[in-house]
């Protein structure tokens, strides 16, 4: 299943694996490249203390030169949280998983001769990049499968890989972020809810995406959509209690693991205690003004007082200026632009949608459909509806509460449904696919090859996607929109430039 159909002549056909390696290595080339030639912009941010006295290493001069450009912005936290911690207050904005791998990866090898030849800092970097890598092909297959299963078409599905091989937040998909995780586990809950919801199993993706980041939690809705589809579809009493008593402990095992983490943040910055941080990091909380952990003081942490004590919201909204509207500056008008793409692919497409199955969307997608109502509907449209209002909700959230320029690596790492509505451009009009086929049957017909129909029908190969010669500008567009923004994202983000 994660191999494309064979092709003949020079059509180019790739295993999902292959290309979704070949992406991230043309990443990670272009970075060197872009950090080679251009210099790095002082941006003002945040900057992970460093040990100066720190002997050097053999090896930490060949990491840096080779991916010294994806340890930009939010990656200086994550090494940072991964080699020493949540030591300031404003780190909480980060969540766990991705550093808390980080640090076991690298305290295991730190137990073998390897730490003779890279520093810790630079053996973090290293793994966070390859645990990336490794993280993007799951979520590539992963995506596939559950394309294929929502739009009923391996062509779309093979589309919607392709573009999600090179989709507009590429960099942060290599970089030392959580979008290439997140996305990995966000798409098995997908696929796992809508293959069998109650199975205990989908707990450990749904809690691992909830402590990877906070949009986590809006895949709960997952659960409880496909939990509640079930019960109208097979209603019956013993079955309402079987599904409800599984789905509520689910929900309780989840949210344990996440108040797990909640806990752990009360105890750090909620307490006058000693932790034995080293000098370079206590000295870089002096210069800066944050908040360290174990400092707790009467005007530091006002959040730790509340009936709830969560920091996430007061730390997005104390240091990060995260709020209903406040984003909403003339100088803030260039990243609106940014995401504008996106938003408008999102919000357009999800109009239609929702404008072509109104009355199955106000009934929740939830009751049977008549005969008629199933034979005039595709897979899609009986399946996307959750998957469109999860969308909408992301891309409205981000609009009105977070950084806009978010918006695009949110719905890039968190919703398939970007994938899906611009693989539909490239299948869903008679006259390209016709152009295809006419191109494919002649040059088939010119190499004397037999049964050409059914050779032209059963597959999409990556060639399609490549040649500009046989799309029209929407489909050109499209493919400038995803490419330009890989190639032009990474050189920015590897120079420390704004970017989404």
């Amino acid at each position: 299943m994660a191999e494309l159909p064979p092709s003949s002549g020079s059509f180019l056909h790739i295993s999902i694996t292959k290309l979704a390696i070949g992406s991230r290595l043309f990443v990670i080339v272009l970075q060197l490249v872009a950090n080679l030639l251009l210099p790095d912009h002082d941006a003002g941010v945040f900057i992970a203390p460093h040990d100066k006295d720190a002997p050097e290493r053999p090896l930490d001069a060949l990491v840096r030169f080779t991916l010294g450009g994806l340890n930009r912005w939010d990656g200086q936290y994550f090494l940072h949280i991964a080699e020493h911690g949540y030591t300031y207050e404003n780190a909480l904005a980060f969540f766990p998983l991705f550093p808390f791998i980080l640090k076991i990866v690298s305290s295991a090898l730190s137990s073998y001769e390897v730490v003779t030849f890279v520093s810790y800092r630079e053996l973090s970097l290293l793994l966070a990049v390859l645990f990336n890598v490794v993280c993007f092909i799951g979520a590539a297959k992963a995506l596939y499968r559950l394309s294929k299963h929502v739009l009923g078409s391996q062509k779309k599905a093979e589309i919607a890989v392709l573009l999600f091989c090179f989709n507009p937040a590429s960099i942060f998909f290599t970089a030392p972020y959580t979008e290439s995780l997140y996305a990995w586990l966000s798409f098995v809950v997908m696929y796992q809810c809508m293959e069998d919801v109650t199975s205990i199993f989908l707990t450990i993706p749904l809690s691992l995406s909830i402590l990877c980041r906070s949009n986590g939690m809006f895949n709960i809705g997952f659960v409880l959509f496909f939990a509640v589809r079930r019960i109208t579809a097979q209603y019956n009493f013993h079955n309402v209690i079987c599904i409800c008593s599984r789905l509520f402990s689910m929900l309780i095992i989840v949210l344990f693991h996440y108040g797990i983490a909640q806990v752990y943040n009360y105890y750090l910055f909620c307490f006058v205690q000693k932790f034995n941080f080293p000098d370079h990091v206590r000295e870089y909380a002096a210069e800066h003004g944050l908040v360290l952990a174990g400092n707790k003081s009467d005007d530091s942490s006002p959040w730790c007082t509340n009936l709830l004590p969560l920091s996430y919201s007061y730390v997005q909204s104390h240091y990060w200026n995260v709020g209903f509207l406040r984003y909403y500056e003339l100088k803030q008008l260039p990243n609106f632009l940014l995401a504008l793409p996106a938003i408008y692919l999102t919000l357009s497409n999800s109009y239609q949608y929702l404008c072509d199955h109104w009355d199955y969307a106000v009934r929740l997608g939830l009751f049977r459909l008549t005969k008629k109502q199933h034979k005039l509907m595709r897979p899609y449209d009986r399946f996307a509806l959750v998957f469109v209002v999860h969308a909408l909700v992301l891309t409205l959230f981000s609009l009105l509460f977070v950084h806009v320029q978010v918006t695009t690596r949110l719905l890039c790492a968190a919703s398939p449904v970007l994938y899906w509505y611009t693989a539909e451009y490239f299948t869903g009009e008679r006259t390209f696919i016709r152009r295809q086929v006419i191109r494919k049957l002649s040059k088939q017909v010119k190499d004397g090859e037999e049964n050409s129909c059914t050779h032209v029908l059963n597959h999409i190969e990556l060639s399609d996607l490549l040649d500009f010669r046989w799309m029209n500008g929407r489909q050109q567009a499209i493919l400038v929109y995803f490419f330009g923004y890989t190639v032009v994202g990474t050189v920015l983000f590897s120079n420390f430039y704004p970017w989404t």
